[in-house]
């Protein structure tokens, strides 16, 4: 169970850093800079990363709940 709860909070993270930047897409302008993008594009291109890094944590928090359930009824 203490790999869930590691996951879950990185799930967390990356949900209140999605949330604050589709609020403020400003705080995305140094990165935009950096790697010579749109602001548009960078706050598109951080957000479905933030997408994929949730679907693989979540993923990772069922096959550990699989496991945690599996071994409590053998």
């Amino acid at each position: 169970m203490r790999k869930i709860s590691i996951y879950l909070i990185f799930v967390a993270i990356w949900v209140l850093a999605s949330a604050a930047v589709a609020a403020f897409p400003g705080i995305m302008a140094p990165v935009a800079g950096a790697l010579a993008l749109t602001l548009n594009e960078t706050v598109a291109l951080f957000l479905s990363l933030m997408v994929v890094l949730t679907i693989i944590f979540l993923a990772f928090i069922g096959r550990e709940t699989g496991r945690f359930v599996a071994e409590y009824l053998s």
